[in-house]
């Protein structure tokens, strides 16, 4: 009589067939992806059958080659994904195109296998059972080497099966938040909407493994700080039933950064958009300040990459941040965690500082527009969650001449003003309190001066941002046309946040310094003055630039009337009265290159439409300059009579 196979013989005998597939060739045939999926689907069974009956004391090392052995298809699925994405015209691409569900029913049968493993793992648990997640030789944690498992095949999936997929988090995010920019769309109100993606097959496996994680009493806040623990075996006897050949080692099964990131935006998007994603894994977190640091920071900008191919990645990565920050209380980050993260110092993660130039970087460099507006909201969120002396060294880093990004510093300025117009705003409700505080015979309101409004913000910012750079303009009778117009917005926001601080200082109280005679000359010298001059030097250039080129379009003008014989249709001509431009033009209208009979190229070619496009920007600066010289050349002649 044959002897009944051992748990161990069965298990042993379908990873030995299990192991005969290779998944990314059989794959991409269609009849041997059928026998494979029948293969995997029988002998999955047969795995969880066999694992039923295992000793305890021996479980882990078949859990682990059963988590092995449904590891590889969903790693093979992912590798089959990227090469569709790289190379469209190969057979497997083209069977993708003709079947969209081409790997649904697989990822389906992967899905329920690793539901089964997971409940039949979890249903031999006790039910108070606690877990630590680390891996161990040892007999004593054999129930947390059972829990780091199924935690590492869980957030394996998230990794190859969800992360890479859209599923809109930090706009769905930002509209939950800030419900007046719902109809918010960086492509302009009259622009068609693009076409969203199908993320319905991407929640669905989202909110399984949430599920799953519910199911395994995963605790979201270990995951979250969770750092591998090197141990090895001491094990020297094959013979042993204690001895696993292949060490229970944490660097071997590393849980996934990107898993855990993925797990992290989808529980914040299922709890602020359950009709979408309903789970009940939405446990609380615990957003103190340091989570920014030891979490957010170390997890989720690490993935903030600005390349089209990482932006569904990095859409989840900043919905984590932008929740973490937006928890954040105010004035809450001190100067000592400017550079370090906790005072713990296993603790690797980023310090507020790394955080920050993660994001100005990704905000100034992402293809999508919305996700660097986004991005620009955190950082303008992440500024006021400093204390003021932080906010003095994040912004003047950005003002600087030192950040790579021009549109940045642009930006920054403005922010600048944001700090600056909340603090005469406190400033003005703790005099208003103090005055009613007086009149009913209470002490005035205690109110902390902020350096925002004193003679530290000129001190700190006026060389950054109220200063003409001469360095770019060097070169070229027109100080380099390239350079003026790089540096454009720069100069009009720093224009804008002089003439704001000299409206919102009164000149009575001139906290800022604003307007001390050797502030207003100061400016007068080394910003206003040469920048003016470099205005008008610009628009004589372009007048008598524009000039050459409506002669140009005459001389074509008349050529066509003496062929035709009568007068045609000058398309796109736009005149200019007297010198002068006429802005009432269609900004519209598209220019087209015209090609030279020899293939050279030469420098670009002078438009109507593209001179009196910065004829208009530099007619707004000069505007501009002259508001701000009509209230500060008053006040140096008063300051000047009265010395």
């Amino acid at each position: 009589m044959q002897q009944e196979e051992t748990p161990r013989e069965r298990f042993l005998a379908s990873q030995e067939i299990l192991s005969t597939v290779e998944w990314v060739d059989d794959l991409q045939d269609k009849r041997a992806c059928t026998e494979a999926m029948a293969l995997f689907e029988m002998h999955t069974a047969i795995l969880l059958t066999a694992l039923k009956d295992v000793k305890a004391k021996m479980f882990s090392r078949f859990l682990k080659d059963a988590v092995l052995a449904i590891s590889r298809p969903i790693k093979a699925i992912r590798r089959l994904k990227e090469y569709i994405a790289a190379d469209s015209s190969t057979d497997v691409a083209q069977r993708a195109r003709e079947e969209p569900g081409l790997f649904v029913d697989l990822e389906e049968k992967i899905s329920k296998a690793v539901q089964g493993l997971v409940t039949l793992v979890v249903d031999k648990w006790p039910a108070d059972q606690a877990f630590t997640l680390k891996l161990s030789p040892e007999q004593e944690n054999e129930l947390n080497n059972q829990h780091y498992l199924l935690v590492y095949l869980i957030l394996m999936v998230l990794d190859q099966w969800v992360a890479s997929e859209n599923m809109d988090a930090a706009s769905t995010y930002f509209e939950y938040t800030n419900p007046k920019y719902k109809r918010f769309s960086p492509r302009g109100p009259n622009q068609p909407p693009v076409p969203k993606e199908n993320t319905e097959a991407t929640l669905r496996h989202l909110q399984c493994m949430m599920d799953l994680c519910t199911k395994c009493h995963l605790s979201i806040e270990d995951l979250l700080v969770w750092k591998p623990t090197p141990v090895f075996s001491t094990g020297v006897n094959e013979m042993d039933d204690s001895y696993d050949e292949e060490a229970m080692v944490e660097d071997n099964y590393p849980l996934s950064e990107t898993g855990i990131t993925t797990i992290t935006a989808g529980m914040i998007y299922a709890m602020i958009n359950p009709t979408k994603l309903a789970t009940p894994f939405t446990f609380p977190l615990a957003l103190a300040q340091d989570w920014v640091f030891t979490t957010a920071g170390g997890l989720a900008s690490g993935f903030l990459n600005s390349e089209e191919s990482q932006l569904p990645m990095a859409d989840k990565a900043l919905l984590v941040l932008l929740y973490a920050i937006d928890r954040t209380p105010l004035d809450s980050f001190k100067m000592e965690g400017l550079d370090y993260c906790t005072k713990d110092s296993a603790m690797d993660r980023m310090g507020l500082f790394q955080i920050f130039q993660v994001m100005v970087n990704f905000a100034a460099t992402c293809s999508s527009s919305s996700h660097r507006f986004f991005c620009f909201q955190g950082l303008d969120r992440l500024i006021q969650a400093c204390a003021d002396d932080v906010k003095m060294v994040l912004l003047e880093q950005l003002v600087s001449p030192k950040c790579p990004f021009e549109s940045m510093r642009a930006a920054a300025i403005n922010l600048v003003k944001g700090v600056v117009e909340r603090a005469f705003t406190a400033l003005e409700k703790a005099r208003a309190a103090t005055q009613e505080n007086l009149k009913i015979g209470k002490p005035a309101v205690q109110h902390a001066m902020s350096p925002f409004i004193s003679p530290l913000l000129l001190s700190n910012f006026q060389e950054h941002v109220l200063r003409l750079e001469i360095k770019p303009f060097q070169h070229s009778p027109l100080k380099n046309e390239g350079a003026w117009h790089d540096k454009y917005d720069t100069f009009m926001h720093a224009l804008n946040f002089y003439l704001f601080l000299l409206m919102r200082d009164s000149k009575d109280d001139n906290l800022t310094e604003v307007w001390s005679t050797s502030n207003l000359k100061n400016t007068q010298r080394e910003f206003l003055e040469p920048l003016t001059t470099r205005v008008q030097d610009l628009k004589e250039d372009y007048i008598q630039r524009l000039a050459k080129v409506e002669m140009e379009q005459d001389a074509d003008f008349m050529d066509g009337v003496q062929q035709a014989g009568e007068a045609p249709i000058a398309e796109g001509k736009i005149r200019s009265k007297n010198g002068v431009v006429n802005f009432d033009i269609d900004m519209d209208d598209d220019e087209f290159d015209s090609d030279d009979d020899d293939g050279l190229k030469g420098p670009p070619k002078d438009t109507v439409l593209e001179l009196n496009q910065n004829m208009m920007k530099l007619e707004l600066m000069d505007e501009l300059l002259e508001r701000i010289q009509e209230l500060t050349s008053v006040r140096v002649e008063e300051r000047e009579d009265d010395d």
